[in-house]
Parts: structure tokens; sequence; C-alpha cells
């Protein structure tokens, strides 16, 4: 593979070894990949946002009485010799005592939120700022540690978690690690005398902050991975439920369906004793449709009349397509007299509506029948559908576009 600059053209040229092609990628692709990224690591904030506070409110359990140890055992112990021992001592009390402050706001902050399923600007922000506390707080001990020692175990320590708990996007947790190296390596200057020290310590922080970054990095990868994968699985239960459950053409519930929604119905009837009613409805000569202008003609125009139905019937109530040309509608709470008065609502607007077929106007009339889900003693679809069916049958016979009422009886 051979790689070469045209400063002319400004491209980057890859000679690659299939086929002798060549792929060439100028900046504005370069750009275009870079900006894709950008959006891609954008699309999961919300979800890192919700997963970080739940992890601010742990480490903030644990970080708590470990603060608390902290200052105890520094408060408490008084072989101090010199000036600079004593001062070491007050410092770090008071760097974990400020840590301490801030790690119970933070407990409390994410103790309110932790249970959110969608973040707000106070849960944006919390996880920054967290996570800049604690690098300063590291960073500000381990600059107090030099009067006394040479180790940066407490910049380490703080690097390595900031990078192995906390969900931060690669460009922001580079920001964050290389502003907090820049302030690491000045301020151990200012108490560190030896200039070997310094240097190896400045080194070491490196590694620190390298380590720390790479964890960010990784961490970010695994979960960025599994929202994205967890979000598709999501959208494809979604579309085989959709299959599963409701009709392709209308897009309303299908048979199967109704019957799961028409058991929890008769349960919920039996519970709070209330009336629940079905209505059938099957559009008159439908097959005069088919055969005049189409089985094609014959789809749109039950597409426009499942749009009506979902238009003009409760909140409450459920229209699904139960095959062919028929309709049915659950109406929970209701009685067989509004359930009627209902259908003949429906029935008057059918009649008045006209349905297309692209230029061509139609007008077409439905026949409908009720029957109360109160008069069934089985629990099955069929049982339910029976009188219903068999009051469409009636309104069928009589003449069709009009409403029928079951009698009750399945003779």
């Amino acid at each position: 593979m051979f790689l070469y600059y045209k400063p002319l053209k400004y491209l980057l040229v890859v000679k690659g070894i299939n086929n002798g092609q060549k792929k060439t990628w100028s900046f504005a692709v370069i750009k275009g990949i870079i900006l894709k990224k950008f959006h891609d690591n954008s699309s999961v904030l919300a979800d890192c946002a919700v997963i970080n506070t739940r992890r601010i409110y742990y480490l903030s359990i644990i970080a708590i009485p470990l603060r608390i140890i902290d200052i105890y055992l520094f408060a408490f112990t008084k072989s101090y010799d010199t000036l600079v021992q004593k001062t070491w001592s007050q410092g770090i009390i008071a760097s974990h005592s400020i840590l301490l402050i801030f790690m119970i706001g933070f407990f409390l902050t994410s103790h309110k939120l932790k249970n959110r399923i969608e973040p707000n600007a106070t849960m944006f922000v919390l996880q920054y700022l967290v996570m800049v506390v604690i690098m300063t707080s590291g960073i500000a001990i381990v600059t107090l540690d030099q009067l006394v020692t040479t180790n940066i175990t407490p910049f380490l320590i703080v690097c390595i978690v900031s990078g192995s708990v906390f969900l931060i996007r690669p460009l922001v947790s580079f920001l964050i690690y290389v502003t907090s190296y820049v302030a690491y390596y000045c301020l151990i200057g200012l108490t560190i005398t030896d200039q070997h020290i310094l240097l190896s310590n400045r080194v070491n922080g490196i590694t620190a902050i390298g380590l720390g970054f790479l964890l960010s990095i990784i961490l970010w990868h695994y979960n960025y991975t599994n929202i994205v994968q967890k979000r598709r699985i999501e959208v494809q239960q979604k579309q085989l439920e959709q299959m599963a459950y409701y009709d392709p053409l209308t897009d309303l519930p299908n048979r199967r369906l109704l019957e799961k929604l028409v058991k929890r119905e008769f349960s919920s009837m039996q519970r709070y004793g209330y009336e629940t009613i079905l209505i059938i409805l099957d559009i008159d000569n439908f097959k005069n449709i088919n055969d005049t202008y189409g089985h094609r003609a014959g789809d749109d125009i039950l597409r426009q009349m499942a749009d009506l139905l979902k238009n003009n019937v409760r909140e409450s109530d459920t229209v699904a397509r139960f095959g062919g040309e028929e309709f049915i509608i659950l109406m929970p709470n209701a009685s067989v007299e509004e359930g009627y008065a209902y259908a003949e609502r429906l029935r008057n607007l059918i009649t008045e509506t006209r349905f297309t077929i692209g230029p061509i106007e139609l007008q077409i009339t439905s026949s409908f029948g009720i029957s109360s889900m109160r008069d069934i003693n089985s629990q099955t679809l069929e049982d339910y559908y029976f009188l219903a069916d068999k009051a469409l049958y009636l309104a069928k016979q009589s003449g069709k576009n009009r409403v029928e009422k079951a009698n009750g009886d399945r003779d």
C-alpha cells in the first residue's frame, strides 16, 4: 500500500490491492465520516446520562464513608514532627472534607434522579461535574502528597475511576483528561523541589492519563454498542409485534390481537361490573366494488373505512379488522342502547361520506350487528362474535344499511 499527498488537490490517495483500484479520500469525505461518528455518539448521550446518574448514586454511597474514614485517620494522627507534615495533613483533611461535601450533594441529587427514564438538564450537567470534581480532588491530593512522598497514587486512582465508571463521549473525555494533565503538570511543580522526581512524576502522570482515557474509550465503545443493539432489538420486536397483531392493509388490530383484548376486557367486566359492547359492521355489496373497480380499489376503500372508524370512536374504544370487509368495535363501559345509538351515528356518517377511487366518488353503506359481552358465558372470540354476527346477519336480511341488536339467544 502506498500513501502520498497531493497539495494542490488536497487529496489523500490510497492505492489498494483489490484489482488495482484506487480509493480516493477528500477532506470533504473525511469530514463527513467524522461528522457521522460525532452524530452516532450524540445519539446515545441521553441513555448514557441516565446510566451515569445511577452510577453516581452508587459511587456516592461508597465514596462518602471512605472520605469520612480518611478524614478521621488524618485528624486523629498527632505525630507530626515538622511544619511541612502538619501543612500536608491539614491540606489532605481539607481536600477530603471538600470532596465529602460534594459527594453528599451528588448523592442527594442522584437519589432524586436515579429512577428517571428520560434525562433532564440536571443529569447532563451532573455527570460532567462529578467527573471534574473527582479529577480535581485527585490532583489536589497528589499535589499535597508531594510534600511528604513521591508517589502519585491518588492521581492514578481518579484517572482509573473516571475512565471505568463514567460513560463520557471520547471527545469530551479527551478534553477533560488533557486539561487534568495540564493542571497536574503545573501544580505538582509547586510542591516538588527535586527536578528528577518532578520529571518522573510528570512522565508517570502521562501514563495515568493515558490509562484512564483508554478505559474511558473502551467503556464508551462497549456501552455504545450495547445501546445501539438494544435499540435495534426493540425496533425488531415492534416490527414483529406489528406483523403478528396488526392488519398490514389497514394498520388496525387483527383478529389475534382482538381476541387478547376481548379476554382482557371480559376480566375487567367481571372485576368492575360494567358492561362492554361488541359492534360488528360489514360493508354492503363490497364484492361489487372489487368486481367493478378491481381488488386494489377495494383495498383503498378498506383503508378509507378504517381511517373513518379510527377517527370517530372514543379513546377507550378499539377498532379492529376482523377479516375481509368486516370490522369490529369494542366499546368498554357502554350499554346496548348506547352502542346502538353510536352504531346509528356511524351508519349515517358512512352513508354521507364520499369514498374515492382515484377521481371516482362512491357512496357506500354498511350493516351493523350489536351484542353485549355480558350475555356470553364462554371466553372464546367465536362466542363473543356469534351474537353480534347473528344480529349483523339479520341486518343484511332486513335490507342492509341498518343496525340490529342481538337478542342473547344462540339458537
